[in-house]
């Protein structure tokens, strides 16, 4: 279960850093296959938009992010569109204003000495898998955790959804170890630069 963490860092920041984690505002992304998406934060009131979204998800898909293909998208929706200073997310929309990705992240309790840390998660539209839009945005939410102090990140991913995986460890060098039926992704978020030099 996820829990909230108290703790925030108050070092200073790298200007090139602060710069791609400043995400305030929509930004024009263009995609493997030359089609553009615009990246934003997250807004509350994009919840019933990220409901469509979840719901419009092939079973399959619903399957591999949530390990279920019967999952709650209402309250997922609503997590999602709910963000606070531990919780960021990412939407993506196409020219129609439809989303068509999120990404969040949620810092987890870190016990004293260890360094901070956050789970990670994304889910893409069907049409638009393998165009490179998933690691964009996992690129951009390390750079924003990174900026805010936190140093890993970590996401549990089904061992068959190979192409999740595939974006983990060709993007980030991320580290995998397998428990309990799931694979666990690890790697720091310093590794969004490593991500931008090889699919800028």
């Amino acid at each position: 279960m996820l829990t909230f963490s108290s703790r925030a860092s108050s070092r200073p920041v790298p200007a090139k850093l602060a710069e791609q984690a400043n995400c305030d505002s929509a930004k024009l992304i263009r995609l493997r296959d030359g089609s553009w998406v615009t990246l934003r934060p997250v807004r509350a009131e994009d919840e019933l938009a990220l409901r469509t979204f979840l719901a419009g998800l092939s079973s399959e898909s619903k399957r591999l992010r949530f390990f279920s293909g019967a999952s709650d998208t209402d309250a997922a929706a609503h997590w999602a569109a709910h963000v606070g200073p531990h919780h960021y997310g990412l939407i993506a929309h196409d020219a129609s204003g439809g989303v068509v990705a999120h990404a969040t992240y949620i810092q987890l309790d870190t016990p004293r000495g260890q360094t901070p840390c956050a789970e990670v998660a994304v889910e893409v539209a069907d049409r638009l898998h393998g165009r490179g839009l998933a690691t964009i945005m996992i690129e951009r939410l390390a750079a924003v955790a990174q900026a805010r102090g936190i140093v890993r990140l970590v996401a549990e991913v089904l061992p068959e959804n190979r192409a999740m995986l595939d974006v983990f460890r060709d993007g980030f060098d991320a580290h995998l170890t397998f428990h309990e039926g799931t694979d666990t992704v690890e790697f720091p978020t310093c590794a969004w630069r490593l991500a931008l030099h090889r699919f800028s």
